[in-house]
């Protein structure tokens, strides 16, 4: 029992103590896990908003979907409006419900499923590039802003790859919004190159991370490091020649990470779009 909680009655001790079980149940990952996606949300909407502000509003749009069974679009973003500690647009609140459906997997349903209609797909693909960073960051450790645009390009890579091969016809008239959202939060992580620049280097990071992700998974190569992948997300981000040394003692840890987010990545695909 806390300190003051000899004040609050029976009702308010069994109402206190539900919503601590449904806090476990929303973020067993504790602080760390809560804090990291909240980081991400006010990421999704351009820092416009404290953090607190977001916090609150995103802690309660997930509560709302956890204790609904069949939660309806109009409902929640509804509830968030409605909510006066809630200051988000309409458009952001349904960002906001996108994200939720795609990081935290929530069993599909046709109500559900209408925040992410009212979605493109580039914005639906972005956001699942975009929740990876969670996964890394949750499995091996935090990143710098330089780092998480570094983990942003791996994921565009991956998620473009698997968007191709499942929705060819429409591939070509998607790619342009995604890279704008790409180069849009670029600018957000206070990353600094002109639009040629910025072109150039996510080629080259496209073309490095498509041959480690080659040589390592398709077996190209036998004992091979992704030490430059390493390197670009952890050791020297944004660096034009990586090195390829990296910490042997961290790589291990650090490659579960990967591979995990990896994974999550080519679900969050196939299962969102």
């Amino acid at each position: 029992m806390g300190l003051f909680d000899i004040f609050k009655s029976p009702e308010e001790l069994k109402k206190q103590r539900q919503i601590d079980q449904l806090r476990k149940k929303i973020f067993p990952g504790g602080n760390q896990q809560q804090s990291a996606e909240v980081q991400e949300v006010r990421e999704l909407l351009n820092y416009k908003y404290s953090k607190e502000s977001v916090e609150y509003t995103y802690s309660y749009a997930v509560i709302t979907y956890f204790t609904s069974e069949d939660p309806e679009l109009k409902d929640v973003v509804g509830a968030i409006l409605r909510n006066d500690k809630c200051s988000v647009t309409r458009e952001e609140a349904e960002k906001i419900c996108g994200y939720i459906e795609v990081k935290r997997a929530f069993k599909p349903s046709s109500s559900v499923g209408q925040t992410l209609n009212n979605l493109s797909d580039a914005d639906k693909l972005f956001m699942v590039a975009f929740g990876g960073i969670v996964e890394i960051k949750r499995a091996y450790k935090d990143l710098t802003n330089e780092g998480k645009f570094e983990v942003l390009l791996f994921n565009s890579l991956i998620a473009l790859q698997e968007y191709q091969s499942n929705y060819p016809e429409k591939y070509e008239n998607m790619v342009p919004d995604f890279f704008a959202k790409l180069f849009n939060q670029a600018r957000i992580y206070g990353i600094q190159m002109n639009a040629n620049d910025m072109v150039l280097f996510v080629n080259s990071r496209f073309e490095l991370y498509l041959t480690e992700i080659i040589s390592f998974y398709g077996g190209s190569e036998s004992n091979f490091l992704m030490s430059k992948t390493f390197n670009c997300f952890y050791s020297s981000p944004l660096e034009k020649n990586p090195d390829v040394r990296c910490d042997l003692f961290e790589y291990p840890m650090f490659l579960m990470a990967l591979t995990q987010m990896r994974n999550y990545i080519i679900e969050k695909t196939f299962t969102t779009i």
